[in-house]
């Protein structure tokens, strides 16, 4: 391949008009004429490991199997950089299952590269931006690099290995030895005789390669340091010299608006001769600089041109932002700050998964992440358990959102070489990462559990010796009954280790993180009590208080989208086909099930599910923000994946999982937050509503607050009260408590609030209650339950009349519930026939199954009454599964066609016994999403069995009517209608 003539022409003007060597840097990646070929007979297990700096000769040489010559023959893939094994490899075993799929050992990138002869002076270096894991890089089939670090960028001076004015053969060796694809970083990972740490298990070339070409001195190493003062930056880089003779020259330097190309200040420095490396440090300031921010992500590009007197030149642009972070404390509550102006960061973790290939996103999906956190109302996201990409951060540098960055995999720390393996992709990580003005936090690793070990401490000096413009942590964790008591404490402790901007100095108090990262499932009532009893608020405000992981409740992808994108672009990867799997289980179930009306479409399904979710952390951020003292909210989590981390509230393309509004109404800068104490009750009972204000705005001064109560009628009430705004650094605040609401008749009541100055109305809120009736069973019901809990149950329901059936005895009512510890059916054994039960059915009876639902379908499949093929328990936190209904009387009175959302709280929350069943018969009225799962299942259905029928439940009705919360009403009205329906 020949480089572009553009990059040829420049050359050459350079050479014959100046005498002169430039730089040039040219990406060679991006072209589809990179070979890929599986190694599949390769030995790699018992390698030794080299950690850098590594003397290339020292290297053992492994070159392919099949030998040079033949491997420009083999059967090999063509791609363009960034790729992975597993984006075309993945199931070549024959099972795409799960991580079934996956490609362990050494694969081949390679291609030709047609050098121009002119370059027979400089240097000449192939610049990686990452791979994974382990790269040995071969030019003309000589050894010339050697790299462990994986995500990182690394160079190699190929200079003596090229051939100017010839073909020149470039081979990179893969070797992928092992990798998780889910979130598990803590224990180390064995290579051989060897533990290193853990990370992703996608192997490749995972980044740009660049091939650049300087004269004997260059520009390196350039680092643009914020300073309080917005309209100042330090400028800090070196000028490397090959020469052993001193060289001297000038820097021009030009600060350049990147939206208009407007230049904006410009200069030039002298560097004195020097040999080697030297550093050159400017302090540079615009007296017009406008600042970057998330709301206004205003880029500035810093261009040095170099002339050495070595008759080297070179250039360099790098962007950047005029922006300060900070933590600051104001009357006695310590608070971040960006700009000057307090900021509560609200994040979401990324896993750093992304679709097809796996683990790098090409620059769609990268802007697309940044957009859609941005709809959401996120103001900052984190790399998660692995370390980011470049292409992430450009994006959000230039639509402005926050990051928070740590390398992953760190928890180990057995050996030298993990110490060191470490410590080098840490700073690596800062270097890299340090000119993104989006990049506000280094978080050196997930989850510790323990205290920092002193070579950790010491890594952490170093990072911050690279970096000392932001703020680096030791840990962000949760807290084990073994670790601090279960809970973060109040008091200094060294797993608290920080170190501030600009400030050298490890603090061991100053910053209270604590993760909750299961989830209930759903938001209840229970999260809020009144404004001394918030769920999610913590008053200790003399630390910077972060809820580093919270509340994990899975939800489905969108796998509406992500069918069509898979199959407009011919999508592949190791993904791809399960998505596909899925989503046809989906239109399957929906279609074969009766479901139509409810969902016309897949997608209906899919965002009903999604907004289970979004609901509860836009509540969860609601509470956090009222309290006025919590400082960052991390949702658990941003991406879900093939197998695992289904608590994203986006899927692995970055599509949201239901409409962003939801989660954006509660992220806003300024509304009215409406908190009632319960949501779900009962007609006839009352309760509180309180109301605080999200201000960001600064907002302050007397207002009034409208309060606007409208029943299921559209019969509205209103009242309104004289509230003070605080404003400033006040960005949660209670106006109004104890407004009593008492729902009149049964649907939902809308509770709205608007602020109002005037005839101007500056800030609204919403909220509301569902009511249910549940009146008397219209019907007798026989019992048939050993452990009493039935009667117990039906004792709930006012005025229902039941009786305690007597094995032998007659049966006179025409409905019949049974409960725990029965023996499905009166006769036992294998007969087809002789079954008193369902001769009593099949007479135009009904039988209630409320449990030991999976007992009884094996039952009647036994007796031929349908067909069961076993059950599936619904997976918690971040694994993920929900029920979902359509409208029939069962539900009569209730939310339907529908995910169980908040409405369904009593019977939706993870501490429930929560089971699908495999139905192929019978009348299915709520569905069940369990995981990744290729099925759905059904949750209730109604079966016929003569001229009557079979209600078979596996709703957990015991535990939430047991739990005497007052939104078991529903539990209780399903109850009702189970025992009505006829």
């Amino acid at each position: 391949m020949r480089l572009p003539a553009s990059f040829i022409v420049v050359f050459l003007l350079g050479i014959n008009l100046h005498g002169q060597v430039q730089s040039q840097r040219v990406r060679i990646s991006d072209d589809n004429k990179w070979h890929l070929w599986p190694d599949t007979k390769a030995e790699w297990v018992n390698d030794p490991l080299f950690l850098p700096p590594v003397d290339i000769k020292k290297i053992p040489v492994n070159i392919p199997t099949v030998g040079w010559d033949s491997l420009w023959m083999q059967e090999s893939v063509l791609t363009c950089l960034p790729s992975t094994v597993e984006e075309h490899f993945w199931d070549q075993n024959g099972n795409h299952r799960g991580i079934s799929g996956n490609y362990v050992g050494v694969s081949w990138f390679y291609r030709t590269l047609e050098i121009p002869a002119d370059w027979n002076s400089g240097k000449i270096f192939l610049d990686f931006e990452s791979v994974r894991l382990r790269a040995e890089i071969f030019v003309n089939r000589e050894l010339a690099g050697y790299d462990l670090i994986n995500g990182t960028p690394f160079s190699i001076d190929i200079t003596e290995f090229i051939r100017p004015g010839e073909k020149n053969e470039i081979a990179v060796r893969i070797t992928d030895p092992n990798g998780n694809f889910a979130w598990r970083d803590w224990d180390a990972f064995r290579w051989g005789n060897n533990l290193i740490p853990p990370s992703h298990g996608f192997g490749g070339i995972t980044g740009h390669i660049t091939l650049r070409r300087t004269g004997t001195s260059f520009i390196d190493n350039v680092f643009i340091k914020n300073r309080p003062n917005l309209k100042e930056v330090t400028a800090e880089f070196s000028v490397c010299s090959s020469s052993e003779t001193p060289v001297s020259g000038e820097i021009t330097y030009s600060i350049i608006k990147e939206d208009d190309g407007k230049v904006v200040q410009k200069g030039t420095l002298k560097v004195d001769p020097f040999t080697s490396t030297t550093t050159v440090s400017k302090l540079i300031k615009v007296n017009n600089a406008i600042p970057w921010s998330v709301e206004n992500p205003q880029l500035y590009n810093l261009e040095f041109s170099w002339e050495g007197s070595d008759n080297s030149s070179d250039r360099i642009t790098q962007h950047f932002g005029f922006r300060y972070f900070e933590v600051k404390e104001i009357n006695g509550d310590r608070m971040f700050f960006l700009n000057g102006k307090r900021i509560v960061l609200i994040s979401a973790i990324s896993w750093g998964h992304w679709p097809v290939n796996g683990i790098f996103p090409n620059d769609e999906q990268a802007k697309q992440q940044i957009v859609t956190a941005k709809e959401l109302g996120l103001n900052m996201l984190h790399f998660h358990r692995g370390i980011g990409q470049t292409s992430v951060l450009n994006w959000a540098d230039k639509l402005g959102l926050l990051y928070y960055e740590e390398p992953g995999g760190f928890k180990p720390n057995d050996s030298e070489l993990l110490k060191s393996w470490k410590r080098e992709k840490l700073l690596r990580m800062v270097r890299r990462d340090r000119n993104h003005p989006s990049l506000v936090i280094y978080n050196y690793m997930n989850e510790s559990n323990r205290e920092p070990f002193e070579n950790e401490i010491e890594d952490m000096k170093a990072a911050h010796a690279i970096d000392g413009t932001r703020m680096i942590t030791f840990t962000s964790t949760f807290f084990g009954n073994q670790f601090h008591g279960g809970s973060c404490p109040l008091t200094p402790a060294p797993f608290k280790s920080h170190i501030l901007p600009y400030d050298n100095k490890v603090y061991d108090y100053g910053l209270w993180d604590e993760h909750h990262a299961g989830g209930p499932g759903v938001y209840r009532d229970i999260f809020y009590n009144g404004p001394d009893d918030i769920y999610r608020h913590y008053d200790n405000p003399k630390e910077i208080i972060l809820l580093g992981e919270d509340g994990a409740i899975g939800t489905v992808p969108r796998l509406d989208l992500i069918r069509d994108e898979i199959e407009s672009k011919g999508l592949g990867g190791w993904d791809s086909r399960q998505f596909l799997e899925q989503y046809d289980a989906f239109d399957t179930y929906l279609t074969e099930k009766g479901f139509r009306k409810a969902f016309p479409d897949n997608k209906s399904l899919f965002m009903s599910i999604g907004e289970v979710s979004h609901y509860y952390h836009g509540r969860t951020i609601e509470n956090f923000r009222i309290g006025n003292t919590g400082d960052g909210y991390v949702i658990n989590g941003w991406e879900s994946s093939k197998i695992e981390n289904h608590s994203g509230i986006v899927d692995v393309y970055r599509n949201s999982k239901a409409d962003p509004s939801i989660l954006a109404h509660y992220t806003a800068p300024l509304y009215i937050a409406v908190k009632l104490r319960e949501k779900v009750l009962e007609v006839g009972e009352n309760t509180e509503a309180d109301f605080y204000i999200i201000n960001e705005k600064d907002l302050k001064g007397r207002f009034h607050l409208n309060i606007e109560i409208e029943d299921p009628s559209g019969n509205i009430s209103l009242q309104t009260a004289p509230v003070t705004v605080s404003g400033g650094n006040r960005y949660g605040e209670l106006l109004v408590s104890n407004i009593k609401v008492s729902p009149s008749s049964g649907g939902y009541t809308i509770v709205r609030a608007t602020l109002t100055r005037g005839k101007d109305a500056l800030a609204w809120g919403i909220d509301k209650i569902f009511a249910v009736t549940t009146g008397i069973i219209e019907r007798e019901v026989a019992i048939v339950d050993t452990s009493g809990i039935v009667a117990t149950l039906l004792g709930t329901i006012p005025g229902t009349k039941s009786r305690e059936y007597q094995r032998g005895g007659q049966v006179t009512e025409s409905v019949m519930i049974v409960g725990k510890n029965i023996q499905p059916g009166f006769v036992k054994g294998r007969f087809r026939q002789d079954d008193p039960v369902l001769d009593w059915v099949s007479a135009g009876n009904t039988l209630v199954i409320i449990s030991g639902a999976e007992e009884w379908a094996r039952y009647l499949e036994e007796k031929e009454v349908l067909e069961y093929r076993g059950s599936r328990l619904i997976d918690r936190n971040w694994f993920g599964g929900n029920y979902f209904v359509r409208e029939h009387k069962l539900f009569d009175g209730l939310p339907v066609n529908t995910a169980f959302n908040w409405e369904y709280q009593s019977l939706a929350h993870y501490d429930l016994n929560r089971i699908g069943l495999r139905l192929h018969d019978g009348e299915s009225i709520a569905g069940v999403w369990a995981d990744s799962r290729t099925e759905v299942y059904t949750a209730v259905t109604v079966i016929p069995v003569g001229a009557g029928r079979i209600i078979l439940s596996t709703l957990d009705l015991e535990g939430a009517i047991l739990s005497g919360e007052k939104a078991s009403v529903v539990a209780r009205r399903i109850l009702r209608n189970y025992l009505s329906f006829q």
